[in-house]
């Protein structure tokens, strides 16, 4: 192509948008409309109300539904939706947490209602002789409160786990068979109590045996040897030991071993005699060890003077020691405990018997 030529094509080139740029202008323009304006146009072109409100579809907007012919509602309109569609089943509006799952976000109607089941300690009085059931954990261990200082326990079910530790006994069993326990003093097989195990999908909780006082007093008078307490009162010299005694019971404290309840009517209270004062032993105590037994009661000073409690005047072939706190020197109507020791002398089959001489009673 030679210089002409290219000059020619540079000059059409640069002519074209020209051109056509005229050629634009000689067309019909379409301004854009919007669809609200075109249906305001409609409108007023068919002789309707020009100044009624339309939305941003272009629609009229009515201030309520229309009735129709057959006063129903509209064909048009929506179902009224109720309320509980929007509390009901809703996730909550607070944001997700670092690492927090959507299923986990709690519910807008969801409440947190306390457990139905029960977990506090379950109290089962029962007597000697009769059995008990009571439901259990399964798989868990149940503990047991026995009455007993020294329980022993027999069972027949191999699956069972018991473990007993000191006056409490641990149970557990992962079959639901119901496991039965004989529990009784170690050393005394007159009297037991019998538990009828049944376990069950429940939490794991506390029972509590409890016999009445009186018959579980009745149970300790005729147990036998304490070997808890008395290893206590073998730890120390006679004489220490009555005042570790004391001394233990003054502060409130019960030495190891040792066994608490009320004076009953069948027991003897201590022959306690001594002018000015008045004794008290029906409301009081008795606690029990191995060779010791101590009454524990009250003394008022009853006369218009002064008056020093006197421990002799309690003395017995039985006391082994009397005491008293926290007052000794007693004001008109003050009052202080008594303490009195007696010593268990045992029965006859303790003492070691010989062959008479001459016959007769052996």
């Amino acid at each position: 192509m030679n210089l002409k030529q290219k000059l020619l094509a540079l000059s059409l080139t640069a002519a074209a948008p020209a051109v056509l740029a005229q050629q634009a202008n000689d067309m019909p323009t379409s301004p854009v409309v919007a669809t609200a304006d075109m249906l305001q146009s409609q409108s007023t072109e068919t002789g309707e109300d020009t100044n009624e409100q339309l939305d941003e579809y272009g629609r009229p907007v009515r201030s309520e539904l229309s009735p129709s012919d057959n006063n129903g509602p509209a064909a048009s309109s929506m179902p009224t939706a109720p309320a509980s569609v929007m509390s009901e089943n809703v996730p909550s509006a607070k944001p997700l947490a670092v690492g927090q799952k959507v299923h986990n976000v709690e519910k807008i109607s969801e409440k947190k209602e306390a457990p139905q089941y029960q977990t506090k300690p379950v109290e089962v009085v029962t007597s000697f002789g009769q059995t008990e059931l009571v439901n259990v954990a399964l798989g868990h261990p149940t503990r047991i409160v026995t009455p007993f200082m020294q329980p022993n326990v027999l069972k027949i079910d191999q699956d069972a786990i018991v473990s007993v530790k000191q006056n409490v006994i641990y149970f557990a069993s992962d079959a639901k068979t119901p496991v039965t326990l004989h529990i009784r003093e170690e050393g005394y097989e007159a009297q037991s109590i019998s538990l009828t195990l049944l376990p069950q999908k429940i939490p794991p909780r506390e029972i509590i045996v409890k016999i009445p006082r009186q018959e579980m007093a009745d149970a300790i008078a005729f147990a036998g040897r304490n070997k808890k307490a008395e290893k206590w009162e073998k730890s120390e010299p006679y004489e220490k030991t009555l005042v570790n005694l004391m001394t233990t019971l003054a502060k409130g404290d019960v030495p190891s071993g040792y066994r608490v309840r009320d004076f009953r009517p069948s027991d003897e209270a201590p022959l306690c005699q001594q002018r000015g004062l008045r004794f008290e032993f029906s409301n009081g105590q008795v606690i029990t060890g191995n060779d010791f037994t101590v009454y524990i009661g009250t003394a008022v000073n009853a006369a218009q003077q002064p008056i020093e409690f006197v421990e002799t005047n309690c003395a017995s072939r039985e006391v082994a020691s009397v005491s008293a706190w926290p007052e000794v020197y007693l004001l008109p109507t003050q009052k202080t405990e008594i303490f009195v020791v007696d010593k268990d002398q045992g029965p006859d089959s303790r003492l070691q018997r010989r062959r008479s001489l001459i016959g007769g009673a052996q």
